[in-house]
């Protein structure tokens, strides 16, 4: 599937629970791995904030992700659960809520 964005509710670990120190705005750019079962490698994709200017560990929003490259990215469908990492730490977790296919 040819990915436009992917809408998805992301919650930021606390910095206690090992996550960020500071806020994330719109075009931060992370990995994110799927469920093991699903497929095994991590791939980069920025994310836009909606209704939010910025999100602090803790904090909770939807979010749009961007696939950089598409392609590597496995199907997703609603539910999944993608974790988000900052080189080798979990810095949170992400529920797909909807897959917006590319318009051509």
């Amino acid at each position: 599937m040819d990915y436009d964005h992917i809408r998805a509710r992301l919650r930021l670990l606390t910095t206690e629970q090992g996550g960020r120190r500071t806020p994330i705005t719109s075009g931060y750019r992370s990995h994110w791995a799927f469920p093991p079962d699903h497929h095994p490698d991590r791939h980069d994709g920025p994310v836009t904030l909606d209704a939010v200017r910025t999100l602090a560990p803790g904090e909770e929003a939807m979010v749009r992700l961007h696939p950089l490259v598409p392609d590597l990215w496995p199907p997703l469908i609603p539910g999944l659960r993608l974790t988000m990492y900052e080189g080798a730490r979990v810095v949170g977790f992400a529920e797909v809520v909807e897959v917006v296919p590319a318009t051509r």
